[in-house]
């Protein structure tokens, strides 16, 4: 299955980013997947688990034990924890279920595969041409995005440390430097704060483990794009046949309407293999954008410093990406709904008696709301996400009176 997902081009690796086969099923997130180690078999599976205990022993274990310097700053290490537990409880949880995503590719790949083959309607290779090239876009950018924030929130410390080193080496020592780590955290009994040769060593070992932490971030939300957009792309390829159904002579309907039947079984399968794997991640993802947020507001009102900056630069992410998923699932319930309209249009009622039971039973099942819930509570849309902010304010109102 592999070998198909593989650009068979000289410069592949050269043009990581660029859209090489136009026909190919989420290029682009199929190789960060492979390139992260979630494809690829036990080898690269392997590669991932140490690169996730490596973040945990650089970053979430010394947050843990060694505590913080002071009470004030006790809100921001714990901001910075959540984030970090969000990450790598999100990225766990796709791992486990990496199998399930298999399916959901196979079937997409399917879909694509008729859709291509000889004979096939040209406007729906065109619909499929045009989402692959959207898509593209789409990912690099938000890939970009969010490295470009993490990459932000860990090299402008290191860089601030650099520049404190370098102006303090002609003071005759009256003046101490002190350095500025990339998050509020004791590193394993080293003075990371006042010793440059322990800061250097504290950024080598915990800089590759906020690298892989921002990837891993960044690939969980590619996957999760990729994985909404392709089964809404199934949905409008399901309208745009169901629109040309009374046009095809009648010998023919009949085998349309089977296609679009298994097709549109192709997208509620897809939508069920996304519950399972997202259901849970969903539910963690309200929980942490709220204690987050929270966390990050208590803090910030009182600390508009750099500090500040770097938790804002998280904040804009995190708030960022739970609003694009917001969007994408309700664009995937207003698709699957979007069937019923399309049946009732396709002049059902100039159509053989039979085709109309079976349009019936295709109608029935299209008014059903289709999406991705956390953990089966409630459907994540972007009113929930309004409902999240809302929430988040009102505590944190409640909060800054008490405290």
């Amino acid at each position: 299955m592999q070998s198909r997902d593989r650009v068979v081009c000289p410069h592949a690796k050269m043009k990581y980013f660029e859209l090489v086969e136009p026909e190919a099923v989420m290029p682009l997130a199929l190789r960060l997947m492979e390139t992260y180690g979630l494809r690829g078999g036990k080898r690269k599976f392997l590669q991932f688990q140490v690169t996730i205990l490596w973040e945990f022993l650089m970053i979430v274990l010394p947050k843990i034990i060694f505590g913080y310097r002071s009470q004030d700053l006790v809100i921001r290490g714990l901001s910075e924890l959540l984030f970090q537990l969000h990450i790598m409880i999100r990225i766990s949880i796709f791992a486990w279920h990496r199998f399930k995503f298999e399916d959901l590719v196979a079937i997409i790949r399917r879909i694509y595969r008729k859709t291509f083959s000889p004979g096939a309607d040209s406007k729906l290779k065109e619909i499929i041409l045009d989402f692959n090239k959207m898509i593209n876009k789409q990912s690099k950018g938000y890939f970009l995005y969010i490295m470009g924030c993490v990459s932000l929130f860990t090299v402008a410390p290191v860089v601030q440390s650099v520049v404190i080193f370098i102006t303090h080496q002609g003071n005759n020592g009256t003046d101490k430097a002190e350095y500025v780590t990339m998050m509020e955290q004791e590193f394993y009994g080293l003075n990371i704060r006042g010793n440059f040769a322990h800061y250097v060593m504290y950024v080598g070992l915990a800089g590759l483990a906020h690298y892989y932490s921002a990837s891993f971030f960044a690939v969980t939300g590619v996957v999760m794009i990729c994985a909404v957009r392709c089964t809404i792309l199934t949905f409008r390829l399901i309208i745009v046949r169901l629109s040309k159904l009374h046009e095809l002579p009648k010998e023919d309907i009949r085998d349309e309407l089977r296609e679009i039947i298994d097709l549109h079984v192709d997208a509620l399968r897809c939508i069920q293999l996304m519950e399972q794997i997202a259901n849970l991640a969903m539910v963690i993802q309200i929980v942490d954008c709220v204690l987050i947020w929270i966390s990050m507001i208590l803090y910030m009102r009182n600390n508009l410093g750099v500090d500040a900056i770097s938790l804002m630069v998280l904040f804009v992410a995190l708030t960022g990406e739970t609003y694009a998923l917001c969007d994408l699932l309700t664009q995937l319930t207003s698709e699957s709904l979007a069937v019923t309209r399309a049946i009732i249009d396709c002049q059902w009622y100039n159509l053989p008696l039979d085709v109309q039971k079976a349009l019936s039973f295709i109608l029935f099942r299209a008014q059903r709301n289709e999406g991705i819930t956390a953990a089966k509570f409630f459907y994540m849309d972007i009113e929930r996400f309004g409902n999240v902010a809302q929430t988040s304010y009102s505590i944190y109102v409640v909060l800054k009176d008490q405290l």
